[in-house]
């Protein structure tokens, strides 16, 4: 009988069992080195950060406004947009709210609540306005409900900064107010 057959068999056998096992220690636990970052090592940076300095002057018309109806009075949306864009601002979009968005009177929905824009699209509006997390569109986005009660004709279209403010969208590295 020959023996060279078996011991090459199990020496190639060895080989491909060693080799398998190298594999799976690489997939399973690769070097430090190679591991790539977690998220929860580092924070999220910020890579669209607005500045606005104090002295700064914003305007309705360097704001884009998108409007939502999620009541039941048709055109609501059209209508609040357009008193809107009468006062200056820029119109966006004009429909109705995307599925689970709600309002009573108007609910702004943004990532960057502090911004001087949202503050100043927030004095537009009499009755209560609610600020809640998120972003619907470029600009900033509102929804009236059916208890809008209108868009007050008396608030001012500007707001000038008494500090600086500095914001990023929450949540969204790289995105924009």
């Amino acid at each position: 009988m020959n023996w060279k057959t078996p011991i090459t068999l199990v020496v190639l056998l060895g080989l491909l069992l060693g080799a398998v096992f190298y594999g799976w220690q690489t997939i399973i636990s690769p070097d430090e080195k190679e591991k790539a970052p977690k998220v929860a090592d580092a924070p999220p940076k910020c890579e669209r950060r607005t500045t606005f300095k104090k002295g700064q002057t914003i305007r309705a018309p360097d704001i884009t406004v998108n409007v939502y109806n999620a009541g039941i009075v048709p055109g609501l949306a059209g209508d609040t947009l357009s008193a809107l864009v009468g006062k200056g601002f820029q119109g966006g979009i004009s429909d109705n709210a995307p599925g689970a968005q709600s309002a009573r009177n108007v609910t702004i929905v943004t990532d960057v609540p502090e911004s001087p824009k949202v503050r100043l699209v927030r004095t537009q509006f009499q009755g209560p306005v609610r600020v809640v997390p998120g972003e619907l569109a470029v600009g900033v986005d509102v929804i009236v409900g059916d208890q809008f009660r209108a868009v007050d004709p008396n608030a001012t279209t500007f707001i000038q900064l008494k500090r600086n403010i500095s914001s990023c969208p929450k949540g969204k590295p790289g995105s924009s107010p």
